[in-house]
């Protein structure tokens, strides 16, 4: 570090840093001496961690890297290469890597939030963060992560969305239905289990009363099958043969021609998860063990919402008898 000692009427600046001489000038003024020294200190620590030396790449060229090596090793990769695809297009990409910083991110946030919902910018923003991670860790980029000093989108309330009986009946026994969909959405409906995960079901996953299921969203996990579900999957050729795309699109199609409206995929997994719950009365505990939560917040809220409904049903009711 730097002090200063006065000597025969003039400032005398002394920096001593490990790792380097020590370096002295002597000034008139005090304020120059000062300013000396903050620039010496300066190129010592630009020195020091390599940002002279280092010539950094541009964010659109890190962006494609990562695609190629990184992404590609990805279960999601479909997903995310839509995503860097998006990247691409902004204007950013074309500074280096160590000129991006949070309030660039900032913006972009603010930006995307105009025209994407919060999961969606936070899915974008999250590829951002792992790619500064492996910069930094595998690529030997001395760099900060700036995604992590930019506050996140606020997610929107997890969706309670159930389908009425009527609904049911024209997904799982209408005309404009494929054999594969009914099946699927059936297994659905008796599991609980994910899209991606009923998919990829196989013969040999199917153990005695039990299904086994090797690629989760977190760890693999074996379910119990009711029999119902167990009827199903031994009388289908498995795997299903679909993408989940496929599915999705499938799904979206059905529901426009029903008129069933705000519906997704998914809502068959809630909607499953609730029932055990609600009508085959398991606890929070005994769910979380079939549909693979690791925290039960999802499924307390969802399930509260439920209590609340029959609480104001049955208050209804009451109040009719009197």
């Amino acid at each position: 570090m730097a002090y200063f000692r006065k000597r025969l009427g003039k400032w005398q600046c002394v920096i001593r840093i490990k790792g380097h001489p020590t370096t002295t000038k002597t000034f008139i003024a005090k304020r120059d001496a000062q300013i000396w020294a903050k620039n010496i200190e300066l190129k010592y620590f630009r020195e020091e961690t390599d940002i002279l030396k280092v010539n950094y790449p541009l964010f659109k060229d890190c962006l494609i890297r990562y695609r190629d090596e990184v992404t590609v090793n990805k279960r999601s990769k479909d997903l995310e290469n839509k995503i860097i695809k998006y990247l691409l297009k902004e204007p950013f990409i074309n500074l280096k890597l160590n000129l991006i910083n949070n309030s660039i991110i900032a913006q972009y946030r603010d930006r995307s939030l105009k025209y994407l919902q919060p999961n969606s910018v936070k899915r974008r923003l999250a590829v951002i963060s792992h790619l500064f991670s492996i910069a930094r860790k595998e690529w030997g980029f001395k760099i900060d992560n700036p995604v992590l000093d930019v506050r996140k989108p606020k997610l929107p309330e997890p969706r309670d969305r159930r389908f009425t009986d009527k609904e049911l009946k024209h997904l799982i026994y209408g005309n404009k239905t494929s054999e594969k969909l009914k099946l699927i959405i059936q297994i659905a409906l008796e599991t609980g289990m994910r899209q991606g995960e009923i998919l990829r079901i196989k013969e040999e996953h199917i153990i005695n009363q039990s299904l086994f299921i090797p690629i989760t969203k977190t760890k693999p996990r074996t379910i119990p099958l009711t029999k119902k579900a167990l009827d199903l999957l031994k009388n289908t050729k498995l795997p299903f043969g679909l993408s989940g795309m496929a599915v999705s699109k499938q799904f979206h199609k059905l529901c426009k021609f029903y008129n069933i409206k705000d519906a997704k995929f998914h809502d068959l997994r809630r909607q499953a998860l609730t029932n055990f719950m609600k009508d085959k009365k398991l606890s929070v505990a005994e769910t979380m063990y079939i549909s693979g939560h690791s925290d039960p917040k999802m499924l307390l809220k969802t399930y509260n919402n439920l209590k609340l409904l029959d609480v104001s049903k049955r208050m209804n009711e009451l109040g009719e008898s009197t």
